[in-house]
């Protein structure tokens, strides 16, 4: 006959020495799996990213933020008498590089660029030096500069008119945008205007040549094709 067991000893709980361990296990390895998924995802995700933009086409838009704006700035684009900067040479209705309608005497001579002709009888005349030579700048009594002549010089316009280009390379280049201006006391002289907003570009043309280009306000050049010929 057996003994019966010790007082306090029930029967022993079911997987307390090997089912525990084995509940450990599984835990550790829903986690491990769980963070093997995370990691898959974020590969997988980086890796589409890092196509998406090695793929990407130049020519497609971006989004442009304010420095982009900045450093774009407008085109600059020739008007009808063209745009110019003080780097270019080119003849424009604000004037000829450096050289600029409404600029001081003492601007303009500070620029090099000209120099009070030596014996002179025009006080008010600045003449051209080295790559501006054969321009003169006419002065109002205020000693700002009014008009600006080319003659005898190389300088051009932004359509490629110079001194010496033909009738018709003035109307090719130009087109509707030329305008001829018949002076009153001598209609058979030819001079012709393209005008940007209250300045203009003049071009006297005599036997079938550009002679002389006038840099000015569209009513000044109007008044010195009035008068006809001018020694100053």
């Amino acid at each position: 006959m057996s003994s019966p067991p010790p007082a306090g000893a029930g029967p022993k709980p079911l997987g307390d020495s090997h089912e525990q361990p084995a509940r450990t296990r599984g835990g550790r390895l829903r986690v491990t799996v769980l963070a093997l998924i995370v990691l898959l995802i974020v590969v997988i995700v980086t890796v589409a990213v890092t196509m998406w933009a090695v793929g990407r086409s130049p020519s497609e838009p971006t989004t442009a933020g304010p420095a982009a704006a900045t450093t774009a700035g407008p085109t600059a684009s020739a008007g009808p008498a063209g745009s110019g900067t003080d780097d270019e040479l080119l003849i424009t209705t604000r004037g000829i590089g450096p050289l600029r309608l409404s600029g001081s005497v003492a601007e303009l001579t500070a620029t090099g660029a000209l120099g009070t002709e030596p014996g002179d009888f025009c006080s008010d005349r600045l003449v051209g030096n080295d790559e501006f030579a054969g321009v003169v700048v006419h002065t109002a009594e205020d000693g700002i500069a009014a008009m600006i002549v080319v003659e005898g010089s190389s300088l051009s316009t932004a359509e490629g008119v110079t001194v010496g280009s033909t009738r018709a390379e003035l109307r090719e280049a130009y087109g509707e945008q030329l305008t001829r201006h018949t002076a009153e006391n001598n209609p058979y002289s030819e001079n012709y205007l393209v005008s940007s907003g209250t300045l203009a570009i003049g071009f006297t043309v005599s036997q079938d040549a550009v002679g002389k280009i006038l840099v000015a306000p569209t009513e000044v050049l109007r008044t010195v094709y009035d008068a006809g010929e001018f020694h100053c």
